[in-house]
């Protein structure tokens, strides 16, 4: 039995790609703040919740979807909102992918051992809204870096897990 596919919905590609802009300059120091500020546009019963919290909640709530991440690039653009992060020690991290075509990831400059390099591409990405704390280039994401990209290593990176908003399922 194959799953219905939606059709792009224009004014959902729009308000993501807005709400995701706005967090984005609202929260640049906060992951879990940016990505709480784009889920309450949807959802406006969303309680704030840091990303090692907010990832069991989504888990938990019949209305997000568990997505491979080969379906994630192409739901984003038909306007689904698509969340995507990892528990970790400490502080976990918390995406949104954003509903645009998927690139290559890396292109950017990182520091390795005292030397100034540019980080490798190794695959196609869908595009993210990242916000952080922390140090890592490509943790800060405005739509111009990967998914891959905000956690940068392919360990950090397997445990990456993504779900998307049906709002037709009870919470």
């Amino acid at each position: 039995m194959s799953e219905v596919v939606t059709p792009v919905d224009r004014q959902a590609v729009a308000k993501l790609e807005r709400v995701a802009g706005e967090a984005y300059i609202k929260y640049p120091k906060s992951c879990s703040h940016s990505v709480w500020y784009v889920i309450k546009q949807f959802l406006p019963d969303q309680p704030y919740m840091v990303a090692n919290a907010l990832i069991p909640a989504l888990i938990q709530d019949k209305r997000w979807k568990e997505t491979p991440l080969s379906e994630v690039a192409e739901r984003a653009s038909r306007g689904e909102l698509i969340v995507g992060g990892a528990t970790q020690d400490g502080n976990g991290h918390v995406v949104v992918a954003l509903p645009r075509a998927e690139k290559f990831n890396g292109g950017f400059d990182i520091t390795v051992g005292g030397k100034q390099i540019r980080a490798r591409a190794t695959g196609l990405y869908p595009l993210a809204m990242s916000t952080s704390i922390g140090s890592w280039p490509g943790a800060m994401s405005n739509g111009d870096k990967t998914v891959f990209d905000a956690w940068g290593k392919d360990a950090a990176f397997n445990k990456v897990k993504f779900w998307r908003l049906d709002t037709s399922s009870a919470p």
